[in-house]
């Protein structure tokens, strides 16, 4: 996306970083829930299922902006 916005969008090709394939942005499936930030916060086993609500509430308070919880499968 960097590369893409340097450009105005204008050049939409880029090199996957799975597996190295030229692909144009346009024409990824993207598998949602998706999203595109300027940073993620990553927890490795946690030993718990998942965040509260409130959990969700209070990261989004200290960190002074919205959360959206996107799963990865590895």
């Amino acid at each position: 996306m960097e590369s893409a916005a340097s450009n105005d969008f204008s050049n939409l090709n880029a090199t996957a970083g799975c597996c190295g394939a030229n692909v144009s942005l346009n024409e990824m499936n993207y598998v949602w829930p998706a999203a595109f930030g300027s940073f993620a916060l990553e927890a490795v086993n946690p030993d718990i299922q998942d965040l509260s609500d409130e959990q969700m509430r209070q990261l989004a308070e200290c960190l002074g902006c919205p959360l959206k919880r996107i799963w990865v499968h590895i």
